[in-house]
């Protein structure tokens, strides 16, 4: 039978027990299942029993870490996903966590990407080829990203949004020389992913020569 030979509290964030079998192996234990199920030196525990109550408190501390995310900012469950497995939460653990945040509508992906949007269109405008690509990234499903882009994009137009880049862009580099000042505008659009022909009706027009 797993016995615990040694058990140490660590006041980290959040606060966690380290504990160790006879057998050598060490596995880390959030405070609430330590209560819960007495462990303390010496405690003996069943093999199936042991392993059942880690895999539990795993999801219990997945879910505890996913929550934290959230308090920062908004995030979709791609996003959550990934962080927890960088944290060295195993995929079960981490899905099961996940899906009871769903459950309660903690994590909504159309949620949070309508969120995205609106904040990238206020924050950063560029294009809706951007947008999805951005979507994608955050594991957005493709059909819940075309229908928000098509809803955003049926009262806005990139050549508005666009418009709107160069002219902050203008206000704030008129010391530029006119050559410069065109191609680093050209660049910004571009990495916004407005198309040439929106563009080219945004960029500065050289003075007219005098008549002679």
């Amino acid at each position: 039978m797993p016995t615990i030979v040694d058990i140490e509290f660590r006041r980290s964030r959040p606060e966690r027990f380290i504990v160790h079998l006879d057998s050598g192996e060490v596995h880390v234990v959030s405070p609430e299942t330590a209560l819960k199920y007495g462990f303390a030196l010496n405690r003996r525990f069943e093999e199936s029993e042991l392993y059942r109550i880690l895999d539990e408190d795993e999801v219990r501390r997945a879910k505890d870490q996913a929550l934290r995310y959230l308090e920062n900012r908004p995030h979709s469950r791609h996003e959550l996903m990934m962080k927890l497995r960088r944290k060295g939460y195993r995929q079960q653990a981490a899905r099961q966590a996940l899906a009871e945040l769903e459950k309660v509508n903690l994590i909504d992906d159309r949620a949070y990407a309508r969120l995205y949007i609106e904040s990238e269109l206020k924050r950063s405008p560029c294009s809706r080829t951007v947008l999805r690509h951005r979507l994608r990234e955050k594991g957005i499903a493709p059909e819940v990203s075309e229908a928000l882009l098509e809803e955003f994009f049926s009262a806005l137009s990139e050549e508005e949004l666009a418009r709107q880049v160069a002219e902050k862009f203008l206000r704030t580099n008129r010391h530029l020389a006119p050559l410069k000042q065109k191609q680093r505008l050209i660049r910004l659009l571009q990495s916004r992913g407005f198309s040439w022909e929106v563009i080219e009706t945004l960029l500065p027009r050289s003075p007219e020569s005098p008549s002679p």
